[in-house]
């Protein structure tokens, strides 16, 4: 793990609370609007976690998560402010363009079936990039003020301010996190 990094991925902020939680360790990707050719590219493989709400609805979210959605936004919404409580090392990224392969996944996001098929078939291909992560707890959380540049549809965020990772803790065991991450990548490649 890097001592310190500027890089953060945006993702929303309910899929955060998953992996906090140790309920969700992947992350599926396509791309943002602002992005270059509007598609996804995973080139950085740590990153600080950075909540958003946008496009996240509760139409996209698992029903027995929308009851939570109300708190999680409370949790993290500030105007002025981004709070960063999670770090993660991707450990595998996979492109997976097979939609049975990506519905096997399914169970292991708290992202509805419809969203992630709607994910699956947004843009000019069909798939999604799966981030296999492990997910780390800052030991202090750490707030950071918005900038115009970190707004908009866009996944990586390079950060004006470097932040430390020393004392951060996996959110997942050392027992059990090899058996988690070799399942999900035994998914994504089953016949």
């Amino acid at each position: 793990m890097k001592l310190q990094n500027n890089m953060a991925l945006k993702e929303w902020a309910v899929v955060l609370k998953a992996l906090e939680e140790g309920k969700q360790t992947i992350l599926l990707r396509k791309g943002g609007i602002q992005e270059e050719g509007g598609e996804f590219k995973p080139e950085h493989p740590e990153f600080f976690l950075y909540p958003t709400f946008e496009h996240e609805s509760p139409a996209d979210i698992k029903p027995d998560w929308r009851p939570r959605l109300a708190a999680i936004e409370k949790e993290n919404k500030d105007p002025k402010r981004i709070h960063f409580r999670l770090y993660a090392i991707a450990e595998k990224v996979e492109k997976v363009t097979d939609w049975e392969a990506c519905k096997r996944l399914i169970p292991f996001t708290v992202m509805s079936d419809e969203a992630v098929e709607k994910r699956f078939n947004y843009g000019d291909w069909q798939g999604v990039y799966v981030f296999i992560v492990r997910v780390y707890s800052l030991p202090v959380p750490m707030d950071l003020p918005l900038k115009p540049a970190y707004e908009g549809c866009k996944s990586w965020v390079p950060l004006e301010t470097s932040m430390f990772t020393a004392g951060s803790m996996p959110v997942l065991p050392d027992g059990a996190w090899p058996y988690t991450r070799d399942k999900i990548s035994k998914l994504v490649h089953s016949a």
